[in-house]
């Protein structure tokens, strides 16, 4: 009864290594609004939240995630199933696979995003980040703001991979201060 107690929690525990912490996602996605907002005001009303969680390289336990802003006035055809909130903005999870992500999120009621009604005529800003089983940041993209990404997300006690490389530019990173 011992051997079998001992190898269930050691499975349990090897598994829940390779899956996401509700607190580091979370502070993922305040590290972006965060970043965009010293760009540019948000407006909690009109800007939808997409985070999109998926494995990289099962063999290696590496997942990604991507968060970006978007106007349902540029959505077309991104296929979700609940709407959720996240610090007062609504949040989709489009083409989400993971019970387990669904349950970190407040679910409100459904609303229908996609109305497209014109092109992008503006380049949005999305956030692609590599993680491995022990949770540690492996990649940061889009490579020139990664040092900007990286100082919100070491501030947000994010922890950063031993073969993690700081990639620089000769032309210095946007001002993360700002």
């Amino acid at each position: 009864m011992k051997k079998t107690l001992l190898i269930v929690l050691i499975f349990f525990f090897t598994c829940n290594k390779a899956s996401i912490k509700k607190q580091d996602l979370h502070n993922i996605i305040r590290g972006y609004i965060e970043y965009i907002s010293k760009m540019r005001s948000t407006d909690r009303n009109s800007e939808i939240l997409a985070v999109v969680v998926h494995d990289q390289i099962k063999e290696k336990g590496e997942y990604s995630i991507d968060v970006a802003f978007f106007e349902p006035e540029f959505m077309e055809n991104i296929r979700y199933k609940d709407v959720y909130i996240f610090e007062g903005y609504k949040l989709i999870l489009p083409d989400n696979k993971c019970k387990d992500i669904e349950k970190m999120f407040q679910k409100v009621k459904y609303e229908n995003f996609n109305q497209k009604k014109t092109i992008i005529t503006h380049d949005f800003k999305n956030w692609h980040i590599v993680l491995n089983k022990k949770n540690e940041i492996t990649f940061l993209s889009p490579i020139p703001i990664s040092e900007c990404i990286k100082s919100i997300l070491i501030g947000k006690k994010l922890k950063f991979s031993d073969s993690y490389e700081d990639i620089k530019f000769s032309d210095p990173s946007p001002d993360c201060s700002r």
